[in-house]
């Protein structure tokens, strides 16, 4: 017994979390084992911070299978000296699920699924990971996204069934639950009031402002988020040196007022930016700003590594878990479930739990009709507000009464407003065959919420 359960821990150990910030530009690979301090980043070369991984892939001319792909640097590379052919936004494809058209001319091309290419970035990009650790000791992966997207995450659970021999969890977590997750796995100094964060990519800055209120058990945290598209860097190499530096400087004013009224009337005790966009050459006086009795980061793994802070809360929970909430828009903000039978009494069965969040929220599960053609549902609010029902009829399907009508409940959220329901007779084995029919329903969350 002892010796099992010592190694059960020295299992636990060994297992390894990864957080992964897929962009369309650009991705990130963190990782962490379960009593790691602080996670580590990948890096395309060894001992430097070269963390970004291009966002694409090109797939050789002379070459099969999956072996015919490369991904980020070395994709770009190849395509450069005409060795292959460069396939670009990807995340992109997968969010309009569009096949692309990938061959050096009419006669070879052939057209390739979004969701095809997207396997074959992350299992590519996953397996740099090799390098670092022992792919089947991963436990879960955390995929971060700016935005989060319903038909992305469903290809991202069918690519991650292949990740290694063995099954590992896979969670969704917005930009904002990355920020979260790190900030609280920090010293406590850093932020003992509220943090910004600001994330420059192509399309602008966008800030996240995280307060919280300790005055709740556990402490309630909040984030707002805002974008800044006229923070944009435009291309400017037909730019003289003059204009250049007119133009820096003039960005340099905007920001400065986007800094000044972010901390307007509030005590901010960090600042992180994240892009490689921010240099000393050109915001000297918002960094001026915002350096005054504040502590000011730079760098660009910040959400992969919260994805990785994340995934092991999820695996691992620690205390921080129990202390610290981040309520946000994308919560589920009502525990849904129902009353069954079981023998002589009733039970309730929760479906969905309040505090999840909408892209998380699923559930299927079957249940045996017995006395009519109904399937009723209790809402409860979490702000206190009165439990109500909510009641779905099962039009045309004819109740025998003898536990011989089985239907499968299918749960899940398209959009932070509604819950779907998507309900099918599975008939009973040979006696009672299917008669095929499936029944839509939509529960709007400004109803319970």
């Amino acid at each position: 017994m002892l010796i099992d359960r010592a190694l059960d821990e020295m299992t636990k150990k060994n297992r390894v979390v990864v957080g992964f910030d897929l962009g369309n530009d650009y991705s990130q690979i963190s990782y962490c084992r379960q009593n790691q301090s602080m996670p580590d980043t990948v890096s395309l070369v060894m001992g430097e911070e070269q963390y970004n991984i291009p966002t694409l892939l090109c797939r050789r001319n002379d070459v099969e299978g999956d072996a015919a792909w490369l991904i980020g640097n070395e994709a770009l590379k190849a395509a450069k000296e005409g060795q292959g052919v460069l396939v670009e936004d990807l995340l992109l494809l997968a969010k309009n699920n569009v096949s692309v058209k990938v061959g050096t001319d009419s006669l070879s091309e052939e057209e390739i699924s979004a969701e095809y290419l997207l396997r074959i970035f992350v299992k590519k990009a996953l397996s740099i990971l090799s390098a670092y650790i022992v792919n089947d000791d991963i436990a879960a992966v955390a995929f971060s996204m700016k935005d989060m997207n319903t038909g992305v995450m469903k290809m991202l659970r069918n690519i991650s069934k292949h990740i290694g021999r063995r099954k590992a969890e896979v969670y969704f977590m917005s930009h904002e639950d990355c920020f979260f997750q790190y900030i609280i796995h920090q010293p406590q100094e850093m932020w003992i009031h509220d943090v910004l964060l600001y994330d420059y990519r192509s399309d602008g800055i966008k800030s996240y402002l995280l307060s919280m209120n300790r005055k709740t058990n556990p402490v309630a945290c909040f984030i707002e988020a805002a974008h800044y598209p006229q923070m944009k860097i435009p291309d400017l190499a037909d730019k003289n040196e003059t204009a250049k530096g007119a133009f820096f400087k003039q960005l340099d004013s905007a920001l400065l007022e986007i800094v000044r009224k972010n901390c307007d009337q509030r005590v901010i005790t960090s600042v992180f930016l994240l892009g490689d966009s921010f240099s000393r050459d050109w915001c000297r006086e918002s960094l001026k700003f915002m350096c005054r009795g504040r502590r000011v980061f730079q760098g660009n793994n910040l959400f992969s590594k919260g994805a990785c802070y994340g995934a092991r809360e999820r695996v691992y929970p620690s205390t921080l878990s129990a202390s610290y909430v981040y309520l946000s828009e994308d919560k589920l903000r009502a525990n849904i479930g129902m009353t069954c039978d079981k023998g002589q009494t009733e039970v309730y069965y929760p479906i969905l739990d309040a505090g999840t969040n909408w892209y998380e929220a699923q559930n299927t599960f079957d249940v045996m009709l017995v006395k009519n053609n109904a399937i009723t549902l209790n809402i409860a609010p979490v702000d206190g507000r009165k439990t109500r029902v909510a009641r779905i009829s099962l039009e045309g399907l004819k109740v025998r009464g003898n536990k011989t009508n089985r239907v499968e409940l299918h749960f899940y959220m398209e959009d932070p407003n509604a819950v779907q329901i998507e309900i099918t007779d599975k008939g009973f084995g040979e006696f009672f065959p299917s008669t095929g029919q499936v029944w839509r329903e939509c529960l709007p969350l400004e109803v319970i919420t």
